[in-house]
């Protein structure tokens, strides 16, 4: 095997006449860019895998592409949580397709203990990525690769999904209108080849966060008929006293404050999507812990006004609120004793209750 790794364009223009290369890749948002602006509030301390956005300056995305492979195949390995790996015909696997964090596991260890595909006849397109049971990536990564495959016009046989251990998956999926008779769950060690193999580019891999998967998802899901009650409070703290870290160590001070000033605390995970996507579209000031629960951010009204609390943080949700317009603030947090030798991400943390009503008050929330 001559290559371990290669990116999709790369292989298929090795094995494709130029008259012929549109038949099996093409291109979407190839001039995608934004110049992104400082949040209100304290200045962000960023976690270590991300690349700080460069606030002021024009920032231009990568292509978003979709590739067809002939004869290639999809592997989910049995280590990790999506750990999912689209491979050509020679064995060789598409870089550009996996999260970068696994990269290595593949060179050093999963290339010379890949099982034997098992065969599809007919075509299948790969929406399984890293994540997966995260909310913000499912939405954001996977879900957004369905755009990207809409877009292609190829005809899909059937979409390549990992397990899908999670109500949210399964409703955003019926939300998607995506029939169950045409999902194929790619579980822990199984490896697909198919006649045809569709690979959309993966959102994340283009900027961690990008605007035409939030455009996307934002047209399919606040389009949607529900019945949508028009009930909802306007102001929502988020809490995370269900999760296993990131929480706020001294909610109940906090909660004396923020019911003094008429907001109500919502736990994300006892809520179906529609649920999240109306109290989010709804409300006018959200406050809340960096956390994936942030994705409904991208259903917000543009103005809303967001207070997010930090120790480390992610680019991702400042970039929504960029995309969408919305007031952004970020306020520093402590983080809580005893202090965790744990990442920093994953550390509890502790609000300056003071500091945040003097903000609500400056921001004319009494």
């Amino acid at each position: 095997m001559a290559d371990l790794s290669i990116h999709t364009k790369d292989w298929i223009e090795k094995r494709t006449p130029k008259a012929d290369i549109h038949e099996v890749y093409q291109e979407f948002y190839t001039d995608e860019t934004v110049t992104y602006t400082l949040p209100k509030g304290d200045m962000p301390e960023w976690v270590d895998w991300v690349k700080p956005p460069l606030f002021g300056e024009i920032h231009t995305f990568d292509k978003a592409y979709v590739s067809k492979i002939e004869k290639g195949s999809v592997w989910m390995c049995d280590k990790g949580e999506g750990m999912a790996y689209a491979l050509a015909p020679d064995h060789t696997y598409f870089r550009d397709m996996v999260f970068h964090l696994y990269w290595s596991y593949f060179e050093k260890i999963s290339s010379y203990a890949i099982p034997s595909a098992s065969s599809f006849e007919g075509t299948l397109g790969v929406l399984a990525w890293a994540g997966h049971t995260n909310y913000w990536h499912w939405l954001h990564d996977t879900l957004g690769r369905y755009h990207l495959l809409q877009l292609s016009g190829f005809e899909i046989d059937k979409y390549v999904l990992p397990p899908l251990t999670s109500p949210f998956q399964r409703e955003t999926i019926k939300m998607l209108g995506i029939p169950e008779g045409k999902v194929l769950q790619l579980m822990p060690g199984m490896h697909v080849q198919a006649e045809q193999l569709i690979l959309p580019s993966v959102p994340f891999n283009a900027g961690t966060c990008v605007k035409w998967t939030i455009e996307f998802l934002r047209s399919v899901f606040l389009k949607r008929e529900r019945n949508k009650s028009t009930n909802h409070d306007k102001r929502i703290y988020i809490s995370r006293e269900d999760a296993s870290w990131r929480k706020v160590a001294n909610e109940g001070k906090l909660m004396e404050l923020l019911t003094k000033k008429g907001f109500k605390k919502v736990v994300l995970s006892k809520l179906t999507v529609e649920e999240q996507i109306d109290i989010f579209s709804s409300a006018e000031v959200i406050i809340s812990p960096n956390g994936a629960g942030l994705a409904n951010l991208m259903f917000c009204q543009p103005g809303t006004k967001i207070i997010q609390l930090f120790t480390a943080t992610s680019d991702e949700f400042i970039k929504i609120g960029q995309y969408l317009d919305l007031d952004y603030r970020f306020l520093k947090c402590r983080n809580a004793n005893p202090v965790s030798t744990e990442h920093e991400v994953i550390k509890n943390l502790v609000v300056d209750v003071k500091k945040l009503g003097e903000i609500l008050k400056a921001e004319g929330i009494g």
